[in-house]
């Protein structure tokens, strides 16, 4: 599995259980309609420092070494709102919308998001922090947010096409030994 893959499958579950999507922070686009979720990474790949898992695998193209290993990383999500007041003419106080989507987004990782299992294998939640205050001003007003770390693990496995090397055979055939 590689950080991309782990990091969509964590995405596409935190998106589905909060109702709103989840945005790579730091990038040049309008601002989404409150409220929203961003996240970044701290970490993609953090070693465990082990050599890894060598083996020969036969694939349709023919052999390939496989080095797989454990590896964890570290994003950070943050959960925004701001006081606005709705269409219906409804008011909504951002602080309490900001902390009740990140309490949300935390439970992910806690119950269902603990141990997500992917196509390319499993991503298992190592440690999820505490739900914390990241409010910001923003011209005359504040955008409330609250937000939290997330560190998982994983198995990165690597991939290379093989040259397998085998003895000539004898000239009754067989192969020696």
């Amino acid at each position: 599995m590689t950080f991309e893959q782990a990091r969509n499958a964590i995405i596409s579950g935190l998106e589905a259980h909060i109702g709103h999507a989840v945005t790579l922070s730091d990038q040049i686009a309008d601002m989404p309609e409150f409220p929203y979720c961003y996240y970044s990474v701290l970490a993609p790949r953090i070693q465990t420092y082990t050599f890894g898992l060598l083996e020969i695998v036969e694939k349709d193209e023919g052999p390939t070494l496989v080095r797989s290993e454990p590896v964890a990383a570290t994003m950070s999500f943050t959960f925004c709102s701001m006081n606005r007041e709705t269409e219906d003419g409804e008011y909504v106080y951002g602080e309490d919308e900001a902390l009740s989507l990140a309490e949300k987004g935390n439970g992910f990782f806690l119950l269902n998001g603990h141990n997500i299992i992917t196509e390319y294998g499993e991503v298992v939640v190592n440690n999820v922090g505490n739900v914390s205050s990241r409010t910001s001003f923003w011209v005359e007003d504040a955008i409330r947010r609250y937000g939290f770390d997330v560190r998982f693990s994983y198995i990165r496995t690597d991939e290379t096409p093989a040259t397998l090397i085998a003895k000539p055979p004898n000239a009754a055939g067989d192969v020696k030994q």
